[in-house]
């Protein structure tokens, strides 16, 4: 083995030892930890797999054996990225249903199940006549398949859960993990697209395996610190290179500011104005704009536009309950928005509902 391939070993080993501590840990959901643990031991898996390759270890009697499970653990990925994202980000129970999403493993499978099923001998003699592809079914389509996979449950993932209401932090989180299974995946069809090509040739694939372990890596930091992202630390404390780092304010500074804001939205209800920037909010506090933010983003988990539109949505609940006699024309500008479509999709990203089955449920009840 050289140099390379020792490093992405060590890597492949913290990789488990992230896991362990994903799979052991009590703080926070257990089973979002579980599924991050699995998601890591398979990037351990494809990390060793492709060091055995890469030293061709892989072509001999005692690891031949593992040769087909990369391809198992490709279509694996998609799926735990998309169901982490369910119960982090919707909060949800995962049941017998979800099940569903282990149909691309079981094609794959079945497609590799006539190779999985020669001895050691019978599948190096295979790689050294060169009939290997006689055992696998559809082979000549396999990483096509597998591509489109790993692109759907992304495109998926994003769609299914980007407008959901959270705090900005646990957001940040989720397009952090997101965003690096998708520069994964980028980086693969890129890679497999250059070989067929014959631009590279398979020994190139080491630059794949470094947004691997940039990943883990990565995920070796954070996932130390998840729980207090979690909890409401801001993401911008959790980073080395912290944002405020240097901005003057004292915890009990912060705090008075924090106080003070929040009377000043219950008492003179600023919010009412559609035209309120954060310039405005921090001339009448007498602060900085740096400063404001700064309350806003570490106390409430969340930025200027959200923290207003709260308010507003809440003035908005308040009159379509109590007063009938006003149109939902009259509620958008009464709560301090200035167009329809933006109110309707704040509306119902903050309560799950339209306003006017809202007014509904309420006359109901």
């Amino acid at each position: 083995m050289n140099f390379w391939e020792i490093l992405f070993l060590f890597f492949a080993f913290q990789a488990l030892l992230i896991a362990f501590f994903f799979f052991t840990k009590k703080k926070g959901d257990r089973v979002a930890n579980a599924i991050l643990g699995g998601y890591l031991v398979l990037f351990a898996l494809n990390l060793s797999y492709n060091v055995l390759y890469w030293s061709e270890l892989l072509y001999t009697v005692e690891f031949v054996r593992f040769h087909g499970i990369l391809a198992l653990i490709w279509v694996l990925y998609p799926p735990l990225i998309y169901l982490y994202a369910k119960r982090v980000m919707a909060k949800k129970q995962l049941g017998w249903k979800d099940t569903i999403h282990l149909l691309p493993f079981l094609f794959i499978l079945f497609s590799y199940l006539p190779l999985y099923q020669l001895g050691a001998i019978e599948r190096l003699q295979a790689f050294q006549t060169g009939t290997i592809g006689q055992y696998i079914h559809n082979g000549k389509f396999l990483v096509w398949i597998t591509l489109s996979v790993m692109l759907f449950y992304t495109v998926l993932t994003y769609a299914t859960f980007k407008d959901l209401h959270v705090g900005l932090n646990k957001k940040r989180w989720f397009y952090w993990v997101l965003g690096s299974f998708a520069c994964y995946v980028l980086a693969m069809g890129i890679y497999f697209v250059l070989s067929r090509l014959g631009l590279i040739n398979t020994k190139h694939d080491y630059f794949i395996m470094f947004f691997i372990v940039f990943f883990i890596g990565a995920m070796a930091y954070f996932g130390f610190k998840q729980p207090q992202i979690f909890d409401g630390l801001s993401m911008d404390a959790i980073l080395p290179f912290k944002k405020y780092q240097k901005t003057g304010l004292t915890s009990q500074l912060s705090q008075e500011l924090k106080n003070q804001l929040i009377m000043y939205f219950e008492e003179s209800r600023p919010f009412l104005n559609s035209e309120l920037r954060l310039n405005d909010l921090a001339e009448e506090l007498n602060l900085s704009r740096h400063h404001t933010s700064q309350i806003i983003n570490e106390h409430f988990d969340t930025n200027f536009f959200d923290f207003v539109n709260n308010y507003r949505i809440e003035e908005a609940k308040e009159l379509l309950s109590k007063e009938s006699s006003l149109s939902i024309t009259d509620i958008i500008y009464a709560s301090g928005f200035n167009n329809r479509v933006s109110f309707y999709k704040t509306f119902k990203k903050h309560t799950g509902t339209t306003p006017t089955d809202f007014r509904l449920n309420q006359s109901s009840n």
